[in-house]
């Protein structure tokens, strides 16, 4: 090859980079040269034949320039050649640089939307909550968020996922939940497709100013190690994406995992890795949660109710309250219940952050019941169909609470295909039973709990034995109406009981200690398990005349504790089948009539 050819090729290849690195650039310079080139051949042809051109460059300047730049200035042309000449200039001005400008500015226009509508390009946000990846548990997440009426919160979701899609499942999500739009204006949730381990992904999306980050797991079951899932392995990469950054508000980074042996892992990443120290990791469990709170909504199966009310932000919620002792929130704390006590404070039951610290005089002082002692064992008998990552905790918390309590618990795995013998078991046994209906994780998303409702069906239409009781879990909230019709005691919804329990911890990371302690059955150091609930009857418990009547809740629940010898705490009760969870001003003289049939709920302490 000659060298004027290697040249050519070498300017053609330099040529075509410049040209895919900067298209725009390159298609606004090839214009202004052919525009260059059309007027300095109209101001040659013009000076050949109109002589008051004294030069090429007069001939530029006052005329194929002034007649693109300046349409009006051909009206002032005399000679016809001159005037053809001015004309071509403008025609071909219009055609090629007027046009070409509006098109570049519409193209431009037409990126700018489109770029905004598929969520891409910076994002310039302050004091957020960033959720990286995506699953089906983030549209119960955010739906909850909506309850934060006392500050407006901003939500940035960053993952591969498609905007739209995402946009909708969440709009859907706030309906279910019955959202007045009124108020709800001080919400904005933001959807962005990116990969949240692509660091200029995550900077688009002001990640160092976060206040909160949760890294949710991509539900990916496919096994990698014999004690690691691939989404498990994506949470872990994300996270060490994220130690370099430094964040401003120090926001604590929420991790939801599959297996507990990964707890340890990112544990042991906080330790040895020099860029995460100065980050508070909090993983989260998701299947060793959900089987503890499967498990004692078994043995209690109201309990799913208090959770969910706990964990919303709708009505009362947990606080952290610094530098207070538990009787004096109890006798001056109008609008706050102590629920448990640390070295440096306490946990209170609230309306919100504004109201922990109300101090207001009580005139009702505690009335002395007299009260029967509370029986905590119990027995059950109960049949698991169904087999995904939650069955050991289930039974691992079944084991736990036979230790502690002293309680007789019969459970035994049934396989799908012994559900027609376990049918007529359950129709000839005495007593209460129980089934639990566990969904089979590893379908795909149009398939999640495929097995549950085909099992349910089943059992519906041949368990005829008023004494069993069928509770379910489901894993996408979508089929929660199609299972309510059902004789079910209580329905599961797992992902809502996780998603809020998440959102909790991102906003008031102080309260991780309270929630770990709650949901966890284990011995303490005097061999029993604090941080319990009960749900016991009135007439189990107090040894009275009813209906008994309190002058205020403050009145009621201080006059509980001081019975119960400081032992146990009541902070809601169940009227009929409504759980009403004490909230408000607490002090004020509110008449509470307690019945015998109403159902007192109690922390143990």
């Amino acid at each position: 090859m000659s060298s004027f050819r290697k040249k050519v090729e070498k300017a053609k290849s330099k040529l075509s980079i410049r040209t895919y690195k900067s298209p725009l650039a390159f298609v606004i310079m090839t214009m202004v040269m052919i525009n260059l080139v059309i007027l300095a051949v109209a101001a040659f042809v013009a000076m050949l034949f109109d002589s008051s051109f004294s030069s090429f460059i007069d001939a530029f300047a006052n005329g194929s320039l002034k007649w693109m730049l300046t349409p009006n200035a051909i009206l002032a042309l005399d000679k016809p050649i001159t005037l053809v000449i001015g004309v071509m200039v403008l025609i071909t001005g219009m055609v090629l640089f007027t046009g070409t400008i509006i098109a570049l500015t519409t193209n431009a226009i037409k990126d700018y939307f489109q770029k905004k509508k598929s969520g891409s390009g910076k994002i310039y946000l302050d004091n957020h909550i960033v959720v990286l990846n995506w699953n089906n548990k983030v549209p119960e997440l955010v739906s909850d968020l909506y309850h934060m009426d006392a500050e407006d919160v901003t939500v940035m979701i960053l993952a591969d996922v498609n905007k739209d899609d995402a946009e909708k499942q969440i709009l859907n999500a706030v309906r279910k939940e019955g959202r007045d739009k009124s108020k709800i204006k001080h919400m904005n949730v933001l959807v962005k497709s990116g990969d949240p381990m692509a660091r200029s992904d995550l900077d688009d999306i002001s990640i160092e100013r976060a206040r909160a980050i949760l890294v949710m797991n991509p539900d990916d079951h496919k096994v990698v190690l014999k004690d690691m899932s691939k989404s498990d392995l994506a949470v872990i990469k994300v996270i060490l994406g994220l130690g370099p950054i430094d964040c401003l508000y120090e926001p604590p980074i929420i991790v939801e995992i599959k297996h507990i042996e990964t707890k340890a892992k990112i544990e042991t990443l906080s330790r040895v890795v020099e860029t995460l120290h100065e980050h508070l990791i909090l993983p989260i469990c998701f299947d060793m949660r959900l089987g503890q709170i499967i498990a004692q909504t078994l043995i209690e199966h109201r309990m799913e109710d208090i959770y969910l009310s706990l964990f919303s932000f709708e009505g009362s919620e947990i606080y952290y309250l610094k530098d207070q002792t538990f009787d004096d929130v109890l006798k001056h704390h109008a609008y706050a219940i102590p629920l448990a006590q640390t070295e440096e404070g306490i946990f209170v039951l609230s309306e919100s952050h504004q109201t922990i610290g109300i101090r207001a005089p009580h005139p009702f002082k505690p009335i002395e019941l007299k009260v029967r002692p509370i029986i905590e064992e119990t027995s059950l008998t109960v049949s698991i169909i169904g087999k995904n990552n939650k069955l050991q905790s289930i039974l691992d918390t079944f084991s736990a609470y036979q230790d502690i309590y002293h309680s007789a618990f019969d459970a035994k795995w049934i396989d799908d295909q012994d559900l027609v013998m376990l049918a007529s078991d359950l129709n000839d046994a005495k007593g209460k039973r129980s089934v639990l209906l566990l969904s089979d994780e590893s379908q795909s998303t149009d398939a999640l709990d495929a097995n549950v409702i085909n099992n349910l069906i089943y059992l519906e239409g041949h368990v005829s034995n008023p004494g069993v009781t069928i509770i379910v879990e489901l894993l996408n909230p979508k089929n929660d109406p199609i299972v309510k019709d059902f004789s079910i005691k209580n329905t599961i919804i797992s992902n809502r009981i996780i998603s809020l329990l998440l959102s909790k911890l991102a906003l008031f990371k102080e309260t991780a200690p309270f929630y770990e302690n709650l949901l966890t059955i284990e011995k303490n150091d005097e061999g029993e398990d604090d941080q319990s609930v009960f749900v016991k009857p009135a007439k189990v418990l107090f040894d009275m005349t009813f209906p008994i009547a309190f002058e205020s809740v403050k009145q009621f629940v201080e006059s509980v504790y001081r019975s119960y010898g400081h032992a146990y705490m009541p902070f809601g009760v169940f009227k009929g089948k409504d759980l009403i969870i004490f909230e408000g001003n607490m002090h004020k003289e509110t008449p509470l009539l307690i019945n015998q049939d109403d159902e007192i709920v109690l922390m143990k302490l």
